[in-house]
């Protein structure tokens, strides 16, 4: 057969490692195609992605660069030139994959579900606008309307009204939301991949603090954390925050810059890491914490999880199924504030949920992901009747 798998940015996110792993579980069972609005920087991939690659595993088909001038860094305005490259290229393939939320292919297709970004109220309601001019921009108003707008004329539409896709979430929580507040059909329910090489490090030998992961941005809520801590502190626990991420140049990244100086002698930002290095830090420290409520899955926590950390996240999405626990969960700052003082105090809890945890890593292997995106695709195939073409 001849499949496409399709993603318009291949950044540094989860959908990209899941699409990574995509090609790795496809690679060798079919003539392969990996359709994106970027080039594809295939060392880079590799490190993030925890994968091995080669460029013999797929043909790479990247759709025309607009000049940056023309659409700057606008997520719709980019999305709109992929989908529409995209639309005119998908007639050659077999079997169609989208590896980042709804596509047009015109025909139907498999659906990765990673987020809301593809329905902007469902994306309002879950993440609030960030701060600064790009804030405005993500506002409710004329503005967003005409933007949006003109994605959609650009993007323009086949006409086909997506009946016959197979809609694949990445978790529960996500399928849970799509069915009540959109009516949507999920077929199938797919964690994205984890990568489990983190070394082992025995309890007693790791640092008593936290780390974060993750990108730094608005919703992901790092100054809630960084209260959160600094409250568990003034219990008397003496715990440390390690920020791990890039922090950009912008209001968000600007105001969490002065709140970890602020905190210099317990909150420390680490910058960007990957691979071995970041699993080292999170397999350094007994506690992990999550800032992001209503996170469609949340492949941080996992890997935190799988690095043998205790998380705390919020008691909305995703990151509830990873970590199992009900003690882990979290409603608000008062709530964090006393979930993780009864953890940090009671050493038997800290071992059951140490075990508990364990086997929840075990859901996340790429092996499972692998054998799940392979079976869905043959029954993609079968359900369709699909013979391959000439």
């Amino acid at each position: 057969m001849k499949i496409a798998l399709a993603h318009g940015g291949m950044g540094c996110g989860g959908s990209e490692v899941a699409v990574f792993w995509g090609v790795a579980a496809l690679r060798g069972y079919h003539d392969l195609n990996l359709i994106t609005g970027c080039p594809i920087e295939l060392d880079r991939l590799n490190r993030h992605c925890g994968t091995d690659i080669s460029p013999a595993d797929f043909h790479p088909l990247v759709a025309p660069q607009w000049p940056r001038k023309l659409i700057g860094h606008t997520d719709a305005l980019r999305g709109a030139v992929f989908g529409r490259f995209l639309r005119s290229a998908a007639s050659q393939f077999d079997v169609c994959l989208s590896g980042y939320n709804i596509m047009d292919f015109g025909k139907p297709a498999i659906q990765f579900i990673a987020d809301f970004s593809f329905d902007d109220e469902l994306r309002r309601s879950y993440d609030p606008a960030p701060p600064g001019l790009r804030g405005w921009g993500h506002r409710p108003g004329t503005f967003r309307r005409a933007y949006l707008g003109l994605a959609r004329m650009i993007a323009g539409h086949s006409g086909y009204d997506g009946r016959d896709d197979l809609i694949v979430a990445n978790s529960n929580w996500t399928a849970d939301v799509l069915r009540l507040r959109r009516g949507m059909r999920i077929d199938r329910v797919i964690n994205p991949p984890v990568v489990a090489d983190a070394p082992y490090v025995p309890w007693e030998q790791r640092e008593g603090g936290f780390t974060i992961l993750g990108r730094i941005s608005h919703e992901k809520r790092i100054e809630r954390v960084i209260d959160i801590l600094a409250r568990v502190r003034a219990k008397g626990h003496d715990v440390h925050l390690h920020v791990i991420g890039p922090i950009d140049n912008d209001a968000y990244g600007a105001m969490i810059s002065r709140r970890i100086a602020d905190n210099a002698a317990w909150c420390f930002a680490e910058g960007r890491k990957a691979g071995a290095e970041k699993m080292q830090v999170l397999a350094s420290h007994r506690y992990a914490i999550h800032g992001r409520a209503s996170e469609a899955f949340g492949i941080a926590v996992a890997e935190q999880v799988m690095a043998g950390c205790i998380p705390f996240v919020p008691d909305s999405g995703g990151p509830v199924e990873i970590v199992g626990h009900p003690d882990l969960c979290y409603r608000d700052v008062d709530d964090a504030v006393a979930k993780i003082d009864a953890v940090l105090r009671d050493k038997v809890q800290q071992a059951a949920l140490c075990e508990s945890l364990t086997r929840q890593g075990q859901l996340f292997s790429t092996d499972r992901f692998m054998r799940e995106l392979r079976a869905v695709v043959e029954e993609f195939i079968e359900r369709r009747g699909i013979r391959a073409k000439a």
